[in-house]
């Protein structure tokens, strides 16, 4: 069980990205996961990528309204939350999650950046491209100016951490033969989007095995095979185990409006403390499904009855007159897991 919940909450970061830019996240992600003075290591060789659209972790909006004050019993912890949480409108009248909010911000003051977050930890990095002294200048500013933008969203959940970029040393880490690997991958879509091909995603470990995901309206499978195999062989792969995974079109569009939904409901409660939220999740199968991992421990009554408020303030939201055209008649289940990821409503 707690396998099958880790792995749900993780399909939320997955990144839909081109091989370029898969490249670039792969430098950050390394940035994200090594310490001040520890070292990389990589020790994934293989890689799962999307095409049709670049999808962010944060989100496109903010989350989360309660529309239950003034009903029953509400919980001091709750009431606290509720109290701090905008209207609606101004809710879904953001046009970016905080991380994109604060790359816009920072980026338009002329700062060479880029920023990202880790989950559970919440630490939003912002990595600065430059010299060491161009660093040494602005890295108190930007830090101070990301800062600003938690706080005026009540965003207290968030730590901070400027870094000075180094993706020359990062890709230096890497193998010749992955970023080899990365290029070919980069070919074979290039060649398959020229032919009509609407690749869906890319699973891949090289030179062993390569997966393709495609519409599953597409008939033309023969063909593309042999494209696939032909630029394999120009790079010297031969034995690779291909798979053309079909992709029902309409549960794609569905996993795609709850993972939109999940953006909504997860920005919120993961910004700030009393929410108690340290990681989000979703699935679609059976049903659609929203999961919130909290910081609570145990099934103690304390921890069951915030575990219900939660719920109730997610379901309240998805019920809302703005979210009927995103949840629209789908039937679908909230679960809250302790930090124990055990059930707890």
């Amino acid at each position: 069980m707690e396998e099958k919940v880790l792995k749900s909450a993780k399909s939320y970061f997955k990144h839909k990205v081109d091989i370029e830019q898969f490249k670039r996240d792969t430098f950050a992600r390394l940035e994200l996961n090594q310490g001040d003075n520890d070292g990389v290591t990589i020790n994934k060789r293989s890689y799962a990528v999307r095409f049709n659209k670049v999808l962010s972790l944060s989100g496109a909006a903010v989350l989360v309204l309660s529309l239950f004050i003034g009903s029953a019993f509400v919980s001091p912890a709750i009431a606290q939350v509720v109290a701090k949480v905008p209207f609606l409108g101004q809710i879904l009248g953001n046009k970016f999650g905080i991380i994109e909010q604060i790359s816009e911000e920072l980026i338009a003051k002329g700062y060479k950046v880029t920023a990202g977050v880790s989950y559970p930890e919440k630490v939003i990095m912002i990595s600065v491209d430059g010299s060491e002294e161009y660093f040494n200048q602005v890295k108190n500013d930007v830090s101070q100016i990301a800062s600003n933008i938690l706080n005026s969203s009540n965003y207290d959940a968030y730590k901070v951490k400027v870094v000075l970029s180094r993706p020359k040393e990062i890709e230096e880490r890497l193998s010749e033969k992955e970023l080899k690997h990365a290029e070919i991958i980069d070919d074979i879509k290039e060649r398959l989007k020229t032919q009509g091909y609407n690749v869906l995603e890319m699973s891949y470990d090289l030179p062993k095995k390569l997966e393709i995901g495609i519409p599953d309206t597409e008939t033309r499978i023969s063909k593309m095979e042999q494209i696939v195999k032909d630029v394999l062989r120009d790079n010297g792969i031969s034995d690779v185990s291909l798979k053309v995974k079909n992709i029902d079109m309409a549960e794609l569009e569905m996993d795609e409006r709850w993972r939109g939904i999940l953006d909504l409901v997860g920005e919120d409660i993961l910004g700030k403390k009393e929410y108690k939220v340290r990681m989000v999740g979703y699935s679609i199968h059976p049903e659609p499904e929203i999961q919130a991992f909290i910081t609570l421990s145990g099934e103690t009554q304390n921890t069951r009855d915030f575990a219900k408020q939660l719920e109730k303030v997610i379901n309240d939201f998805l019920q809302s007159e703005e979210m009927k055209s995103k949840v629209g008649n789908d039937s679908y289940h909230i679960t809250i897991y302790n930090k124990e990821n055990k059930i707890v409503n």
